[in-house]
């Protein structure tokens, strides 16, 4: 390879470009540094408001609205289940009791050749009458029932929350300075 032999015009010339090329990357060295350093001071302010508003307004209203409406939450199952349980110590088990006794009473009476024909017929009867008949669902019960209101009120809570926190409030913004300096001094 050779190299180009370059005239004394164009040596001045590509000097005069690499001093140009190096002055624009420090300038832009210089730009760059300067905007990091606003971004890490927007950065710290940031992280101050978070820590300052945002916060204890998720808190405010963690404290205000969630945990309230989950203690109401839990207050009515609680409600509920003492209800259930009273409702089957007070009605269920008795006729339980009731019915075992009539059973037992009735379960020597079977021996009877006569009530155990009786008793074949109604089988039989009970056999196609319930085939008769469409077949049924059963119901989510009294869990699935609590485990929906849980989950309803837990959603509420959150949606409360965010919206406490998110909304705007009159009384948190100062009014410009520009708006007292209008009015004359006395």
């Amino acid at each position: 390879m050779s190299t180009i032999e370059l005239s004394r015009k164009r040596r001045k010339q590509l000097k005069k470009l690499k001093g140009q090329t190096a002055s624009l990357i420090g300038e832009q060295r210089q730009v760059l540094e300067h905007a990091n350093a606003i971004l890490a001071e927007a950065r710290a302010n940031a992280a101050d408001v978070a820590r300052r508003d945002i916060a204890p307004r998720v808190q405010n209203a963690i404290d205000n609205g969630v945990r309230p409406a989950v203690a109401t939450g839990m207050s009515a199952a609680s409600s509920a289940a003492s209800a259930t349980k009273d409702r089957i110590v007070s009605d269920v088990i008795p006729s339980l009791v009731s019915t075992a006794g009539t059973v037992l009473g009735a379960m020597d009476s079977v021996k009877d050749p006569r009530v155990q024909k009786i008793v074949k017929q109604a089988q039989k009867k009970a056999k196609s009458a319930q085939k008769k008949l469409p077949k049924q669902r059963s119901g989510i019960g009294f869990g699935g029932v609590a485990l929906i209101i849980v989950g309803v009120v837990a959603i509420a809570g959150a949606a409360y929350a965010a919206y406490q926190t998110l909304r705007a409030d009159d009384d948190l913004w100062v009014a410009d300075d520009a708006d007292t300096a209008e009015k004359p001094a006395s």
